[in-house]
């Protein structure tokens, strides 16, 4: 009798263990998932972000035609974009004012670049996704309002680079980046409440 359980002991022990080993490996694969869904979505706001800051125009339509060695000439001699044109963008939308425009067009682009950094670095990670759902929000309402009062709307939120976008292509890409920064932002409120019940 004792040499059959204790024959038993080391399988269950070695079932429970390859059990710990899939779960560990699930979680590494969800958690790499998830990290490069925070790389993605902060390359694309430091892009957003640079579009606005930096003339981009040449070097988007080089890399487009894919001439590489123009895209290089390009990234050096690389200018600051007029801030007065981003405002001008933004009061196209007619919803602010013009001093409001002004201070949105030197302040949005910085501010998402910081939240893109946030996520990549995890630095005041939970703020820089309220913060970049907030502002898709706001900017997908502002589409829709320019849309329903029949404006012609060419800024996006990619700058100049998306300034020949149709209407949907710039509805479905907030949108996604919109669904993207939900299910992370929910993924750490749901991970933070199962931290604390544990």
């Amino acid at each position: 009798m004792n040499e059959t359980s204790n024959v038993q002991r080391p399988t269950l022990n070695v079932e429970s263990s390859a059990g710990v080993t899939t779960s560990t490996i699930k979680h590494q694969k969800s958690y790499i998932f998830w990290r490069i869904l925070d790389f993605v979505l902060a390359g694309i706001f430091i892009f957003a972000g640079l579009s606005k800051i930096l003339d981009l125009d040449r070097l988007i339509a080089d890399l487009q035609q894919l001439q590489f060695a123009s895209a290089l000439a390009d990234l050096r001699n690389l200018s600051l974009a007029s801030p007065a044109e981003f405002a001008s963008g933004i009061d196209n939308f007619k919803i602010l004012p013009w001093p409001v425009s002004v201070a949105l067009a030197f302040y949005l682009p910085w501010l998402e670049i910081f939240c893109a950094l946030a996520l990549v670095f995890r630095f005041l990670y939970r703020g820089a996704l309220a913060i970049l759902s907030a502002s898709i929000v706001v900017f997908t309402l502002a589409i829709l309002a320019a849309k329903v009062r029949g404006l012609d709307i060419t800024c996006g939120c990619f700058g100049h680079a998306s300034q020949h976008w149709s209407f949907p292509a710039h509805l479905l890409t907030n949108l996604a980046i919109l669904g993207a920064l939900l299910a992370l932002y929910f993924r750490v409120v749901s991970g933070n409440r199962l931290q604390e019940t544990i």
